[in-house]
């Protein structure tokens, strides 16, 4: 493989919180990676570079920041180079020499060492929010915030009129100096360089060993007694204090964000970045964690005085969005997702608790039903349900299977969890499993098995999909308690019609796919049958509802991409991997996929289907179908794009005929559900086929 094939880049300090996951990202790009540690042989701080060089090509290299030279042979060949490694120590008895001098000293040699290989293209500076807002600004008591952006540098004077100045403040300091001796260096020396100034960072990461900012961030789920006497806790409300409120991204959106700006061609990065995605308060976190998390007991109370209820001082992160850029997690809730805390309790910070022994009541915690559990779309919906604070029953027609269940294993660690066997022929056995639930899951149906070529593709599909249907809904109005039943139909319901003419046609939820124009070809496909029986399912069900005075909400998503818990799926995953892989089978029913939807690919990721249905339940004024689609591009487009972001993989662009369009004829609208206030997080093929290729490597289907 030839440098043009694979790019490669440089990440220091890769053992640490941000460098590691920054890593796993790049190699997930398909980057070769050079990345260096102080001690290699330290495992403690190493270990989890074994599955990161499962993703990808990875070397580590021994260097150290305040060694002139040490980063040379790491940094030789590399086109991009990720200046992440910092000294860290908010409990440095010298911070002055041990923050500020080396800090600075360790940021000028690492990008010496750049100047002397030649061959980067552009050097990414992670620099720190603290270079922005160490100011004096107060509010002018009318409730209005100071709204800080790159041009605001904090100020070194005051910073250091104090008697001896704290590690926070020789922090601070060290990250201004930094920015500005390599921006002086990197013009002398013809280098491209941009600086990235994230604020708190959050969410999990690779790294075994927590740095000091993990701790704080978790410090609200982490208090067993005393807020007052917990060290992170007062280290959480200084910052509050200092900083005018708590600034936050995900570590997973500031590593997008790094990587953008590396690659980003025209116009040019330049300069500085603020990478923030929330403005909030300790206050506002802790409402929050007390309510997405119950079983922590986050005292609010405790908190004491004098902290903001809203933030006197916001970072603009508007010049990053401006060209380009776009969070993926913008709320308290999305960024401290059960990931998080469990990689909180995997690093010791937080203890594992039950969520069953702090609920007092069962108004406190909801029961669902989600039908089919052991498969792709249903396991991450119990998943996600979990993690929401749900008690979650669901289906499966055989709970001894080991291959099919393992899955629920490491779900029953996050919540109440039940597995019931039932089988959608079966009228009744859906009865225990609704039982007492509030809202009901319809994620099971029948699919064509390739593997018994069945000639009564009527019968199977059609009426037992139908069939299936409707004896789950009668085991809703059985158990008297579902508030809502939310079915998962599919946008084969919608765009299967007779051939449009010409292009740019737009559908939405009030297209249905032509049954009369299905069944008038010679012999019934299962592709046509599985199209037959989603309408027919959808128009039963809504008339056994009305009927029955149930609340139904019909969730109708297109191709689903990404990971799930299960370890074995069955067609959309290996088909959207079909050009990577080359899997001639899976390639055809992509392009059959393709023509089916009316020369289109339209794709979703499988968390934001989830996210739809969890939405569409909760929301009391949800009614009726919602399309649920985030992307409309076609096998050509992801052709093209897979080839230029996976060159290792040698895409098979020239088994795409010439009649296959470049742009989607038929386009799926959403309108629908965002016009609700929903917001899809995967919005482009980039961010689908990261999760997509890993979720693919760890079934076996792509080789390392």
């Amino acid at each position: 493989m030839s440098a043009v094939e694979r790019k490669t880049a440089c990440v220091t300090g890769g053992s640490g919180y941000i460098a590691s996951a920054l890593i796993k990202m790049l190699l997930q790009k398909g980057y070769a990676v050079k990345t260096t540690v102080r001690n290699p042989d330290d495992m403690e701080k190493n270990s989890h570079f074994k599955e990161l060089q499962a993703l990808g090509p990875l070397k580590i290299f021994r260097a150290d920041l305040e060694e002139e030279g040490s980063f040379d042979e790491a940094v030789a060949g590399c086109d991009y180079a990720f200046l992440v490694a910092a000294p860290m120590n908010l409990k440095s008895q010298n911070p002055e020499k041990e923050l500020l001098e080396a800090g600075v000293q360790g940021t000028l040699n690492v990008l010496r060492s750049c100047v002397k290989a030649g061959t980067v293209k552009r050097v990414i500076l992670t620099s720190s929010a603290a270079a922005v807002s160490g100011q004096p600004l107060q509010g002018d008591g009318n409730g209005s915030s100071h709204v800080l952006d790159e041009s605001s540098w904090s100020d070194l004077d005051y910073l250091r009129s104090t008697n001896g100045i704290s590690p926070a403040q020789a922090y601070a300091i060290a990250k201004v100096l930094s920015e500005k001796e390599a921006s002086k260096l990197a013009e002398e020396n013809g280098i491209s360089l941009v600086a990235v100034c994230p604020v708190a960072t959050v969410g999990a990461s690779p790294a075994p060993v927590a740095n000091e900012s993990v701790a704080n961030v978790l410090s609200l789920l982490s208090v067993s007694d005393s807020i007052s006497g917990n060290e992170e806790i007062n280290t959480l409300r200084m910052i509050d204090q200092y900083s005018g409120g708590l600034k936050l991204v995900h570590v997973d959106d500031l590593c997008r964000a790094e990587i953008f700006l590396a690659e980003k061609a025209s116009p040019s990065p330049s300069g500085r970045y603020i990478c923030c995605a929330l403005n909030t308060t300790i206050r506002q976190i802790a409402r929050s964690l007390a309510a997405k998390y119950p079983h922590y007991n986050v005292d609010i109370d405790a908190l004491g005085g004098g902290l903001p209820e809203k933030p006197t001082i916001l970072l603009s992160s508007e010049k990053l969005t401006s060209e380009g850029f776009e969070f993926m997690y913008k709320t308290v809730d999305e960024m401290y997702d059960d990931a998080f805390v469990e990689y909180g309790m995997a690093l010791g910070i937080l203890h594992y608790r039950e969520r069953e022994t702090t609920m007092s009541s069962e108004v406190e915690r909801k029961t669902v039903c989600v039908t089919g559990g052991n498969g792709y779309v249903a396991s991450l919906l119990v998943k996600m349900l979990l993690e929401k604070g749900y008690a979650v029953q669901t289906t499966v027609r055989d709970p001894n299977n080991p291959e099919k269940v393992s899955h629920f294993k490491d779900m029953e660690k996050l919540g109440p969890l039940k597995v019931f066997r039932a089988n959608l022929e079966d009228e009744g056995s859906f009865d225990e499993a609704v039982a007492g639930c509030h809202y009901a899951f319809l994620v099971a149906a029948p699919v064509y098995d390739k593997s018994h070529k069945s000639d009564d593709l009527e019968k199977e599909i059609v009426q037992g999909g139908v069939e299936g249907t409707l004896n789950v809904m009668r085991s809703c109005a059985r158990a008297g308690t579902v508030k809502r039943v939310i079915l998962t139909s599919s946008t084969a319901a919608v765009s299967s019609l007779r051939p449009l003419e010409g292009a740019g046609h737009v559908l939405d939820e009030s297209s249905w796919s032509d049954i009369e124009y299905l069944r008038s070809m010679e012999k019934l496909s299962p592709t046509q049958a599985y199209s037959i029986s989603k309408v027919l399912s959808e128009k039963e069900a809504t008339k056994f509802a009305e009927e029955n005075g149930l609340s139904l909400v019909t969730l109708c998503p297109v191709v689903a991409v990404g990971a799930s818990p299960v370890v074995r799926v069955d067609t959309s995953v290996p088909a959207c991997l079909s050009l990577i892989t080359g899997d001639e089978e899976m390639m055809n029913i992509l392009k059959g996929i393709e023509k089916a939807s009316g020369w289109s690919m339209p794709m979703v990721h499988i968390e934001d289907v989830c996210r739809a249905e969890i939405f569409v339940a909760e929301e009391e004024s949800a009614s009726g179908r919602y399309i649920c689609g985030s992307l409309n591009t076609t096998v050509t487009e992801i052709a093209g794009f897979l080839a230029a972001k996976y060159p290792q993989y040698n895409v098979r662009c020239d088994c795409i005929e010439e009649h296959h369009p470049e742009k989607p004829t038929i386009s799926l609208s959403s309108a629908k559900l965002i016009g609700e206030g929903f917001e899809f997080k995967y919005k482009n093929l980039d961010e689908m086929y990261d999760d997509l290729v890993a979720y693919g490597k760890a079934l076996g289907l792509i080789p390392n």
